[in-house]
């Protein structure tokens, strides 16, 4: 709470925490704005049948999803189109030359990120329409009802990536973090009002009891989610001097604090919206459900162990690799010793790296080991008909805790700037 108090009485972050609380707030009220050219009851009805997949993407929309709003859709499409660039980006030589070139690179990836989104969009509009066809209007022509609906669905998830940008831009932080997170914050209370629900066949104390548990598991899961983030380790780095005349020359040495969770939340994020693509589609294209027990498997995928297999591989992999990406140990053996550089005990060279790979890989096997047994253990406990409907908690403690730190981070760096700030101005005005 501190650093939101200090935060608040910096100008610039206050206009970006104002600015990112606007665009959330639109983002929940276009929620309630019904799709013009479809039946509200009979579509709400339709996505009720899809299973898991359907509640992970009315998080994802701020429920806009069992509202039958024009921003249904909502980050998905935006998302999907961010992984199949930057998979593209690591793919392609051309691509990954053109990201490399710095700002300039970096505007036109975002400029075909905007591209593909709107693609994205599109395409996800029209199976919307195409599985909900037979409840179009039928009080004007169905081909205008169907094709006003798809542009007004089209329309709110473009809006929606757009809005992801400008907290990019704008606002504090990453903008698809926020977003999940607002979203994540949003549906919290639904999330134990079902458990209630659920739990009252056993009766009120038990209800009350069993809903009052969930939520100090919950409370655990997620202060023991901040805690691992938080934790690290500190890499010294000493640099050795040399003395010319009466002047020394030479880098100060460095501490460099490394993350156990160097990779963030995004393996998280990229496993789960990359296993719910082809669930995703066929609850599009078939929104009143199926018999067919291996489609019923994708739809409802933790009860699915072919499931829990593919996700473990995921994680690991995409935890190694958005950890390379913040920590390379190779690069950084290679600027420790072109710096004169070394770590206490340790050659410059190869036994370096060696260390730095040692390291590296410990440090991802416990994050991976961590985001896989904190996201899979209530999937596992909600099998228990009771705790029904608490199989995603795992993933929310986990996102949540990223989310805030990453915030509390932005918005720390922000105070530390602003004085800064402060300081050369009162250094400047001495000097005058």
């Amino acid at each position: 709470m501190g650093t939101i108090t200090d935060s608040y009485k910096v100008p610039a972050l206050r206009k970006k925490m104002w600015f990112t609380f606007l665009i959330l707030t639109v983002l929940v009220l276009l929620s309630l704005v019904p799709v013009p050219g479809i039946d509200h009851a009979g579509a709400s009805e339709a996505v009720a049948k899809w299973g898991d997949t359907g509640a992970l993407l009315n998080i994802m929309s701020f429920r806009a999803l069992e509202n039958v709003s024009i921003t249904s859709l909502g980050l998905y499409p935006f998302l999907i189109a961010s992984i199949i660039m930057q998979i593209l980006t690591i793919a392609i030589p051309k691509l990954r030359a053109i990201a490399q070139t710095g700002d300039a690179g970096s505007k036109i990836i975002t400029k075909l990120t905007r591209i593909a989104a709107v693609i994205a969009d599109v395409v996800f509009a029209a199976l919307y329409c195409v599985g909900m066809r037979n409840h179009v209007w039928t009080s004007i022509n169905f081909w205008a009802a169907i094709v006003l609906a798809g542009a007004c669905l089209a329309a709110g998830a473009a809006f929606f990536g757009w809005c992801v940008e400008l907290i990019n831009t704008k606002g504090l932080g990453s903008g698809l973090i926020i977003v999940i997170l607002a979203a994540i914050l949003r549906n919290l209370p639904h999330v134990f009002q079902s458990v209630y629900l659920r739990a009252s066949v056993l009766g009120l104390p038990a209800a009350i009891g069993i809903t009052a548990g969930c939520a100090v598991v919950a409370v655990v899961i997620f202060v023991f989610a901040v805690w691992f983030y938080l934790g690290g380790k500190k890499l010294r780095i000493l640099f050795s001097k040399r003395t010319v005349g009466m002047k020394q020359y030479g880098m100060q040495n460095q501490v460099l604090p490394l993350r156990v969770a160097q990779a963030g939340t995004m393996p998280i994020v990229y496993s789960v919206a990359i296993m719910l693509l082809p669930a995703t589609i066929m609850c599009l294209v078939m929104p009143e459900g199926t018999s067919n027990g291996i489609l019923l498997g994708f739809v409802n995928f933790k009860r699915s162990i072919s499931f829990y297999m593919i996700y473990v591989v995921f994680i690991a992999l995409f935890t190694y690799l958005f950890a390379m990406i913040q920590f390379n140990p190779f690069d950084m053996s290679n600027q420790i010793k072109q710096n004169g550089g070394y770590i206490q005990g340790l050659r410059p060279g190869k036994p370096t790296s060696q260390y730095l790979m040692s390291l590296y890989n410990n440090l991802n096997m416990a994050d991976a080991t961590f985001l896989i047994a904190l996201s899979l253990i209530p999937m596992l406990l909600d099998l228990i008909p009771v705790l029904n409907g608490i199989w995603f908690l795992g993933i929310v403690c986990i996102l949540l805790a990223g989310g805030f730190i990453e915030l509390k981070l932005v918005l720390e760096n922000g105070i530390a700037t602003e004085e800064e700030k402060n300081k050369e101005k009162k250094k400047n005005k001495y000097a005058r």
